[in-house]
């Protein structure tokens, strides 16, 4: 039974929680969160000891990993209090706010060893999965995306998701995961263009993001991809589209399936079982008891590629511009 904290009681954490109260192999040993309120929610829901001071919550709930669910900005402190007391650590994406406080948490996590993980789940799917096996020494030319939501249609939502100064927006804050997606499977990006616009939700006070925008994306390979991305939209799509001469896949992420054509024969493939966030939190947890980081899909150093990508594609959104990635350190193999 591996022993688990959390901090972080919002949307994420408390799905997370629900997750885990699934898992047998994992104990929920403590929950922390600075909004009282929330914390007494989680502690009566889940049956579990609230804390409103992380570090208190680390000494006395005696976890072996912690997930931390709360905004990138503060991500560094939980960090470096959980590594340096050996306690493994699952941090939810983005995994920083900006690469200068993710290298610091990189140096953290090398310099402790702990096990980590970044918590882009559609590496766990099993159509990503055999979408990475049929894909695998053919040629692809082209690739088109799609992440559309109504996030900004919710009313109930929290705000700061809205606020670009804190969320990043759509690009920064959720199209990190189809960046992520789309790397694990293709390669590394080289430059972005796009637009963004607000054709559904107008900005004001306190909505300051594009509801809507366009990505044109070049890989260090020439693949070219284009993404496009809504928050105005009243239902849930993610897809990803594969095309060249030997090939037409449609890798369907909310489905999770994959469809469509090599070499002029039909292919289907339909998941029996989607559970993201069960399957990467089952792999952090086996790693931990097993002492295996190779469990785990999406390490804190790879993730700062995916980073540099949203970051490149804010800017992109942003300016106007054609932004070219400069990748300073070594892209690790995957």
């Amino acid at each position: 039974m591996v022993r688990i904290a959390v901090v972080g009681t919002g949307w994420q954490g408390q799905g997370h929680l629900n997750t885990m109260n699934e898992i047998k192999g994992i104990e929920v040993v403590g929950v922390c969160d600075v909004n009282e309120d929330m914390l007494k929610k989680a502690e009566t829901k889940f049956g579990v000891k609230g804390f409103t001071d992380y570090v208190e919550m680390l000494e006395k709930s005696y976890p072996e990993g912690v997930i931390i669910c709360t905004q990138p900005e503060i991500r560094e402190h939980l960090v470096r209090e959980a590594a340096e007391r050996g306690i493994h650590c699952f941090i939810e994406k983005p995994p920083a706010k900006d690469l200068k406080m993710a290298k610091k948490i990189d140096d953290i996590l090398e310099r402790t060893g702990v096990i980590n993980s970044v918590g882009f789940m559609y590496r766990y799917s099993q159509a990503a999965a055999h979408t990475k096996e049929l894909i695998a020494g053919r040629r692809i030319a082209l690739i088109r995306s799609a992440m559309l939501d109504g996030l900004a249609l919710r009313p109930n939502w929290p705000r700061w998701f809205f606020d670009k100064g804190r969320s990043g927006g759509p690009a920064f804050d959720q199209a990190v995961h189809i960046f992520d997606l789309s790397r694990y499977l293709i390669g590394e990006v080289e430059q972005l263009s796009g637009y963004q616009e607000n054709l559904i939700v107008p900005k004001s006070e306190d909505f300051t993001v594009e509801d809507s925008f366009s990505l044109c994306m070049k890989y260090q390979n020439d693949i070219i991809q284009n993404h496009t991305h809504s928050w105005s939209y009243p239902d849930v799509f993610t897809n990803i589209e594969l095309i060249s001469d030997e090939l037409h896949l449609i890798l369907d992420l909310v489905e999770g399936s994959v469809s469509g054509k090599i070499d002029g024969e039909k292919v289907h493939f339909l998941s029996k079982d989607e559970g993201l966030y069960r399957r990467e939190l089952e792999s952090f947890a086996r790693a931990i008891s097993e002492n295996n980081p190779s469990l785990v899909l999406s390490t804190y150093k790879d993730s700062i590629l995916s980073l540099s990508v949203a970051i490149a594609a804010k800017e992109a959104l942003d300016s106007g511009n054609i932004i070219k990635i400069n990748y300073e350190a070594p892209v690790p193999k995957l």
